[in-house]
């Protein structure tokens, strides 16, 4: 059998690629990186069917674990039971369209394939479910438990509950719901409109399908419906736009008139690009990270955004990049150490627990005891930063997290350890205005703002 026809056997069928794709995730892979790789000859309404059955059940495993385990004898279950059990049971609760023996025959087949030895015990649990789903009996059931509210929280709108209970301990138990919802509702991308090319309006004029302004970003527009693939869009390869959620948009609002520019994280090159299009021609623009991939993406896209002069990339780790340029040593010349730079943006490394909506696999891969180390090294990558802020210059420190440790206490730890810094003081741009959660921080959440949960420390050198 060819290579091809390998890859087809296990790619053809929506079910059995979203399985393969649950699985990996489960063996530590990528959520996106495994969705590319498995669904790769599957199109239209597959693809579609294949996406949103992987992302259902990351999104609702708790709450499909607890009605499974609710109907397994003691003695717990394989994986491969749990994983087609979360994936048929799952087509039962959201897949409202999908016939009940259609799910259950095709559930069934796809244990044939992969596990024939669980074939009648999937049948019989299914068939259950069913039953049960035309009685509406097992929809609430969680909700309905006498236990404890937090665990109530914890499994019906599944989070891990050290997760729910960081959160309570943040927003209180009210909004916390309100969070948790949030996290598991469908999210189209938000655009960026360049409006070096077109304005928002037009922008939107040229789209087939309806669209909503932002309400903080000047150059945001959000889809009324998921509208399918970007790159099929009108205007995507002509660089009218790109994909980027309005908290991110957001510090375009933030960083003043900076004629000299370091992005220190500059990872994929969301925000140096965003600058790019919305910042004076004259502008010069570094983007340092330590990945060489994806510096070689930030140059593909700053070629079709037509932003690709003004823009140099830098391969390194701040920490010693800026020792070198310090030092006039290797790597000084990279950074044209000569100068200080009036604007350095340290968009850290994170747990990513504020874009739970957008990828709902984060929730089950971060643990309690990995925000600790995680801060300290947010502090140690914005202190290396700070080196290369000219006096009077700004230092915006950005998570897309909703932690205290990442955001609040990172900025408290710096100011702390960094005499000759402050926050800065300057007013909030009036489009921002009930953001601010503290002199120089701003904060946004998906359940209060309809964006990704995000933190911004506004920092200024004093001398």
């Amino acid at each position: 059998m060819s290579s091809l026809t390998q890859i087809r056997a296990l790619t053809n069928d929506p079910r059995r690629a979203a399985l393969e794709v649950l699985e990996d995730v489960a063996q530590g892979a990528w959520l996106e990186n495994s969705l590319t790789k498995r669904t790769a000859l599957l199109t239209g309404e597959n693809l579609a069917l294949a996406r949103a059955l992987v992302y259902a059940v990351l999104r609702h495993q708790a709450r499909l674990d607890f009605l499974i385990k609710g109907k397994l004898k003691k003695g717990g279950a394989s994986s491969a039971l749990m994983a087609i059990l979360r994936l048929g049971l799952a087509q039962f609760l959201f897949f409202n369209r999908l016939g009940d023996h259609a799910i259950v025959y095709e559930t069934v087949k796809l244990a044939s394939d992969q596990s024939p030895g669980l074939k009648g015990l999937i049948n019989a649990i299914l068939r259950g479910f069913a039953r049960e789903k035309a009685k509406e009996g097992f929809i609430a059931e969680v909700d309905g438990r006498d236990t404890a509210p937090l665990d109530r929280l914890a499994v019906f709108y599944s989070h891990p509950r050290w997760l729910v209970d960081l959160f309570v301990s943040q927003l209180g138990l009210r909004e916390t719901r309100s969070l948790l919802v949030a996290n598991n509702q469908l999210t189209p991308p938000t655009l960026r409109v360049n409006p070096k090319l077109i304005s928002r309006r037009e922008l939107a004029a040229n789209l087939p399908f309806a669209t909503k302004e932002t309400k903080y970003s000047p150059w945001g527009l959000r889809p009324l419906k998921w509208p399918g693939n970007p790159e099929n869009w009108p205007g995507y390869a002509e660089g009218h736009f790109a994909i980027q959620d309005e908290a991110s948009q957001i510090l375009g609002l933030l960083v003043g008139q900076p004629k000299r520019v370091l992005d220190a994280c500059a990872g994929l090159g969301g925000k140096t690009l965003a600058l790019a299009s919305s910042l004076a021609a004259e502008t010069q623009l570094v983007a340092l990270d330590p990945q060489e991939s994806r510096l070689g993406h930030l140059l593909t896209e700053a070629k079709r955004q037509k932003a690709g002069q003004g823009i140099n990339v830098v391969q390194g780790r701040i920490e010693s990049v800026a020792l070198a340029a310090l030092n006039q040593g290797p790597g000084a010349a990279d950074l044209e150490a000569a100068a200080l730079f009036d604007l350095v943006i340290v968009d850290a490394p994170c747990s990513g627990l504020g874009v739970i909506r957008r990828r709902p696999d984060i929730k089950w891969r971060k643990t309690l005891s990995g925000l600790g180390p995680l801060a300290a090294s947010q502090g140690r990558i914005l202190q290396a930063a700070a080196k290369l802020v000219a006096p009077g210059g700004r230092l915006i420190y950005s998570v897309c997290s909703v932690t205290e440790a990442e955001g609040p206490k990172v900025m408290e730890w710096f100011l702390k350890n960094t005499p000759n810094f402050g926050p800065l003081t300057d007013p909030t741009p009036p489009a921002l205005a009930g953001l601010e959660v503290g002199v120089g921080q701003l904060r946004l959440w998906p359940q209060r703002d309809m964006t990704d949960g995000f933190f911004y420390g506004l920092l200024t050198r004093l001398a």
